[in-house]
């Protein structure tokens, strides 16, 4: 017969952290779901109530000992966190960082939940000289799940709202090595709380400090994130100051060139006042005027820094043979700062003439630029032809420059866009590549 006391023994107890485990991966997880992502939640969910019922049935059966249990509960608490993060890769795309930010949070939530609730049932459990209700209680099961949802809702959303971009791969290995000491410190604690907790007091103290331990966890892990955004707030400042470096050059290429027309043109005007090159006055007169349109031609879009940036591309495009157009109300772009607005049209037309400049044949070297808004959106749309093949990680084309520093545009592109609501959206048509680039402004 199916007993209260047989079905949390054998059942509750044994899948609790596994329905925990499975929570967090819903409420931490990113947007980017994989396809059929239902059935990859529901075999996840099946193989951590599997995995953690036999781990902790082979603890409770076969383990005797007050130290074996203590070294069978730590290897449980290993093993299901590395389920976690296997678990999160089928669901969810993700980075090899993210993927261990992610395990480590959700361990450290898991832990701070499960303390939590130890913590009030001890307390009550000293006060009151006897328990609250029985270990195998029904009622004490509902308020154990009631608590663990609860702290974990908050948790989450706290990592949410805090939290607005997850460390990247240049975190890979003080994340790889933050998570093996917190994983170790983790394992030893559970270890300590099955070994030296023979009386109530001593249990007592240990959820306490385990708890405090978990809360100290969860604020580095929030510093460690909230710094790795710092990190990447300084990169845009050197994206940016590198970008204002290129323009320096550009600009001393275009006077270097202007220098050059000149002295060409002098000896162009010596000619026509020969009576022998009488005949050719026309022709030299057209060049002229060919130089003049080439490097007189100023942009006056709306926005004193988008004409900057246009002006300069315009230049940089007509001396690399490439035919340059742009549609745009420049006071659409109103709402950015300065430095964004130089990042996010440099950053797409050097990446747009990096990749149009290679290829081979003359009339197809276009870019095309367009800027319009779409009710509360902003939309900002790149087109150029490409030859070099480049496959897409993480929904970006990958780089083909050589060197850790490079590759950042277009992230600092995605940046931007999300720091606005927005998205940044990329694809391919035939030889054709189009960078979509959707903001929402913000209201005041």
């Amino acid at each position: 017969m199916i007993t209260d006391r047989w079905f949390i023994s054998a059942i509750d107890h044994r899948i609790s952290t596994a329905l925990i485990f499975f929570l967090l991966l819903l409420l931490i997880g990113n947007k980017k779901k994989r396809s059929l992502f239902p059935l990859r939640a529901s075999l996840s969910l099946l193989a951590l109530c599997l995995v953690s019922w036999v781990l902790r049935t082979v603890t409770d059966t076969y383990l005797t000992g007050i130290v074996w249990q203590g070294v069978g509960y730590s290897v449980h608490l290993l093993v299901m966190s590395l389920m976690y993060m296997v678990a999160y890769g089928l669901c969810y795309h993700a980075t090899t960082v993210e993927l261990v930010y992610v395990d480590l949070l959700a361990q450290t939530i898991y832990k701070l939940a499960w303390n939590t609730f130890k913590v009030f049932a001890s307390a009550a459990s000293l006060l009151l000289r006897q328990p609250l209700w029985s270990s195998y209680s029904i009622m004490g099961s509902l308020v154990s799940y009631l608590t663990y949802a609860l702290v974990c809702f908050l948790c989450c959303a706290l990592h949410h709202r805090i939290i607005k971009k997850l460390p990247d791969e240049s975190n890979l290995t003080p994340m790889i090595t933050s998570f093996a000491a917190f994983l170790f410190c983790q394992i030893v604690l559970e270890f300590c709380g099955r070994v030296f907790t023979a009386d109530a007091s001593a249990l007592f103290l240990y959820y306490l400090c385990s708890l405090l331990y978990s809360t100290i966890t969860y604020v580095v892990l929030l510093v460690i994130s909230q710094l790795a955004y710092y990190r990447r707030n300084s990169e845009d400042m050197q994206n940016f100051i590198q970008n204002k470096m290129q323009y320096y050059q550009m600009s001393r290429d275009g006077i270097t060139s202007l220098q050059i027309k000149c002295h060409d043109l002098k000896h162009q005007i010596a000619a026509i006042r020969t009576k022998t090159e009488k005949e050719n006055f026309d022709k030299y007169l057209d060049r002229l005027e060919d130089s003049i349109i080439e490097y007189g031609t100023v942009v006056e879009c709306g926005n004193e820094t988008i004409n900057v940036v246009l002006t300069e591309k315009n230049i940089l495009c007509s001396t690399c043979g490439v035919k340059f157009s742009y549609i745009l109300d420049g006071s659409l772009f109103d709402f950015m700062t300065e430095m964004e607005i130089y990042s996010l049209f440099g950053n797409a037309l050097d990446n747009a003439l990096e990749s149009c400049s290679k290829v081979t044949v003359p009339e197809k070297r276009v870019i095309s630029l367009k800027a319009a808004a779409r009710g509360d959106l902003v939309v900002l749309h790149v087109e150029n032809c490409f030859e070099e093949p480049f496959k897409m990680v993480n929904g970006l084309p990958q780089t083909t420059k050589k060197g850790s520093g490079h590759g950042f545009g277009l992230r600092s592109i995605q940046n931007i866009a999300e720091k606005y609501d927005g998205v940044v959206s990329v694809q391919t048509d035939g030889d054709l590549f189009k960078l979509t680039v959707l903001m929402r402004p913000a209201r005041d």
